[in-house]
């Protein structure tokens, strides 16, 4: 239960900060790192990002969920 609230907490937490890193380092400056990204709103960014970063930390999460599973019944 403890290992389930760890992981509920750290996807909640890194994937808006994931999305601020990308936001605040990748798209400042006269050029930005991110080009055309950079050009529409910034917290329509953040939000799609965010959204993004947790999709990704869940799938990969679910897949050494399924992966453990499996290797543990042989």
């Amino acid at each position: 239960m403890l290992r389930a609230l760890i992981y509920g907490l750290a996807i909640l937490h890194l994937g808006p900060g994931f999305a601020f890193a990308v936001v605040a380092f990748g798209c400042d400056g006269l050029d930005p790192a991110l080009g055309q990204i950079c050009q529409q709103d910034s917290f329509a960014l953040f939000i799609r990002l965010a959204l993004v970063a947790w999709a990704v930390m869940i799938s990969a999460l679910l897949l050494k969920i399924i992966i453990t599973n499996y290797m543990n019944k042989n």
